[in-house]
């Protein structure tokens, strides 16, 4: 049985998130945007195992703690193949808003779309969902009809494209045809604010709602 633990970290309040088997223990670390210490202390008081950690793309209020963390625990760190070099330019982005990121250790593990990610018996599917990133990815656990967003799709609005590497051509694209085709009983986990389902953002996001051809 998967559990699913939010923390909000970081001063843009990221949603990181601990997924792990409550059996074997065995889980991974979403996003870690910031406050390592509380991550870790959360991992402790679970007994949680750390296989990996993810980022669903490399901006970096998403990834301040990936180095903390690598540390501390001694596990890998994924990230899709096209925002590897986001990461070394995390430390200078935070720069620009007038926050502070440490400098993020190389990526361990360069994901591809459709490569599936398991620890203890629970699997998570990657799905490669340019727009926001160009390596933007989502986290899809088919058995438990869960998918971790990131900054793709939000309840009630959808990642911004203004940055470098961003496309509301390749966003809508990959909404379209990777995501609201999944069942609308499919609990969505942003990498910001609350949660939803696929079945709710299809009837009151206004960027879904907006787009022809979604239905």
């Amino acid at each position: 049985m998967a559990e699913i633990l939010k923390i909000v970290v970081g001063p843009l309040e990221v949603n990181c998130y601990i997924v792990f088997d409550k059996n074997t223990k065995e889980g991974v670390v979403i996003d870690p945007g910031g406050d390592a210490e509380e991550i870790k202390a959360a991992l402790k008081d679970n007994g949680v195992i750390t296989k990996y950690i993810i980022d669903t793309h490399g901006h970096f209020d998403h990834v301040g703690a990936n180095g903390l963390l690598k540390d501390a625990l001694g596990c890998p760190v994924a990230i899709h193949q096209e925002d590897e070099p986001l990461l070394e330019y995390a430390h200078d982005q935070a720069i620009m808003y007038g926050l502070k990121t440490p400098r993020q250790p190389k990526p361990d593990m360069l994901l591809k779309d459709g490569e599936d990610i398991s620890f203890g018996r629970l699997k998570m599917r990657v799905i490669h969902t340019p727009g926001h990133t160009r390596g933007g990815i989502c986290l899809y656990m088919r058995a438990q009809k869960v998918i971790f967003t990131g900054d793709t799709l939000f309840a009630g609005s959808v990642g911004r494209t203004d940055f470098e590497g961003g496309s509301t051509k390749a966003l809508m694209d990959s909404l379209k045809r990777k995501l609201l085709t999944l069942g609308d009983d499919v609990s969505v986990f942003p990498g910001h604010g609350p949660d939803s389902t696929i079945g709710e953002e299809k009837e009151v996001n206004p960027f879904i709602a907006g787009a022809g051809g979604f239905e």
